[in-house]
């Protein structure tokens, strides 16, 4: 993974300066760059392909909230911003709908300035972990979002004389404005080439390139001549640049195995449990896999896990969103076991003191790399605290009773059993009868007592369950064969 991501990271390079070559390439021929003078052309063209593209925008928001992935709903503010504002500047087309011309011209920058923020925003850890603090953002933050950003355009469209000042300011201000976006596009496209280089992730690539597209058309517009053939470009560069990120969005999805049409279904319509198994993307399967590669006894754990918790979660009454929380949490509880050595996971006897210390950090770490991810809040809450005990006592963050997460207590429960039941380097495995008595014994103790209770009638009620999920062996069908990330 590491080497192909090596190779195609100097060519988004190319979506910045191939648009940017024809650009002056007209330019300097004159004969290749007439004027397109069509104000009916302009007002109905991007106002309509401006709304299509807001509506493809939206839906990547949605997919972001179904997702929960807070790093998709930051993109999708990106460019519900600017497609937005790009409607606005061909509604705001003189002659139309309004005579005043301050709206046109401050609107589109104002677009590119605002999808750049928000990209930029999308590719900083902080940032995402301040958001993921803050209880169901991804519930709120595009609709509330949206909304303002539709009274803002309604405004304008009613008192186009306030935006003339707007406009003036802009004009004395343009180069600076310019500079300014082409950083913030260039830091966030590092940061995103950093980040598929490590996780190897088709939607990250699709960003880097999105940011290319995104600062040609912020040269273009500041450096065209209105109505010329080269001008025009920049508003196909904006719109480039939403299809790109949208193309690599299903083409991360596509590529865990199911079809394009199924992926979009899940997205939309899907169960939980079918969401679990059709549309992880490729790049957690690679954490997953690499995860269980590091230890050859928990082949299968993690996916295992995952459905023992959404079965205990659906008996304890969980929302769909909660479920879908608590599966995708569990099915990369263990990453963090990524940086523990082979020789401590792999070890036949007991760990020393030492040792034990490292195992004891491996939520943290797959906290923080989950978070560097995109992974909302629910989700690292489970990655973080399924080794927290109900009286105490358990790490990283020694919590006790309902101070831990319920989505992590109910992990706690599915993890500790399919450890018991699992063949182990340093112990044999347990009957399911026998891991249940240990679990029913330590309700109050290790486990949330209403989470022992629920699990052992799923038990009675549902044994064929058990029986089943016990074969799983992996979570891919056919190993992919590829190198370890990181």
């Amino acid at each position: 993974m590491r080497r192909s991501a090596a190779r195609l990271l100097p060519v988004p390079i190319l979506s910045f300066l191939v648009p940017l070559g024809l650009f002056e390439m007209l330019r300097s021929w004159g004969g290749l760059d007439p004027y397109l003078q069509s104000p009916v052309v302009h007002f109905y063209l991007v106002s309509i392909v401006s709304f299509l593209a807001l509506l493809l925008a939206a839906a990547l928001g949605y997919a972001g909230m179904r997702l929960r992935n807070l790093g998709v709903s930051f993109l999708s503010l990106a460019y519900i911003s600017m497609t937005g504002l790009l409607m606005l500047h061909g509604l705001a087309t003189p002659g139309f709908v309004m005579d005043h011309n301050s709206v046109q011209g401050v609107s589109s920058q104002l677009g590119i300035l605002a999808a750049t923020v928000w990209l930029w925003l999308a590719s900083l850890p902080s940032a995402r972990g301040l958001a993921v603090r803050l209880k169901d953002a991804h519930r709120w933050l595009s609709p509330v979002y949206t909304a303002g950003l539709v009274l803002f355009l309604a405004i304008s469209m009613r008192g186009p004389h306030t935006m003339h000042n707007w406009a003036m300011g802009l004009q004395g201000v343009r180069t600076v404005l310019t500079v300014a976006v082409l950083l913030l596009l260039l830091h966030a496209a590092m940061n995103f080439a950093r980040d598929y280089r490590s996780a190897g992730m088709p939607l990250q690539l699709a960003i880097v390139y999105g940011c290319g597209f995104l600062a040609a058309g912020q040269v273009v517009m500041v450096n065209g001549e209105t109505w010329r053939l080269s001008w025009w470009i920049y508003h196909l560069l904006l719109l480039t640049s939403l299809v790109v990120v949208a193309s690599g969005l299903l083409r991360q999805l596509a590529g865990s195995g199911a079809s394009l049409t199924a992926s979009l279904r899940a997205i939309f319509r899907s169960s939980p449990q079918e969401w679990l198994q059709r549309c992880i993307s490729p790049s957690v399967q690679d954490l997953i896999q690499a995860t269980e590669q590091k230890d050859e006894y928990t082949a299968g754990h993690n996916y295992r896990v995952a459905l023992y918790a959404l079965k205990l979660g659906e008996r304890m009454g969980l929302s769909p969103s909660e479920l879908l929380a608590v599966g995708q949490g569990a099915i990369v509880h263990d990453v963090g076991k990524l940086y523990i050595s082979e020789v401590i996971l792999r070890k036949p006897a007991a760990l020393t003191t030492e040792e034990r210390l490292v195992v004891e950090q491996h939520p943290v770490r797959g906290y923080e790399l989950c978070r560097n991810l995109g992974f909302m809040r629910e989700e690292l809450s489970v990655i973080r605290s399924h080794h927290e005990r109900w009286e105490g006592g358990g790490y990283p963050d020694s919590l006790q009773g309902e101070e831990i997460p319920l989505l992590a207590r109910i992990t706690a429960v599915a993890d500790v059993y399919d450890a018991l039941t699992s063949q182990r380097s340093y112990r044999q495995a347990m009957t399911h009868q026998g891991a249940l008595e240990l679990i029913s014994s330590q309700a109050g103790r290790h486990f949330d007592p209403s989470c022992v209770n629920a699990w052992l009638q799923l038990a009675r009620e549902e044994p064929e369950f058990f029986a089943k999920t016990a074969q799983e062996e992996a979570y891919l069908p056919v190993r992919t064969g590829k190198p370890l990330p990181g």
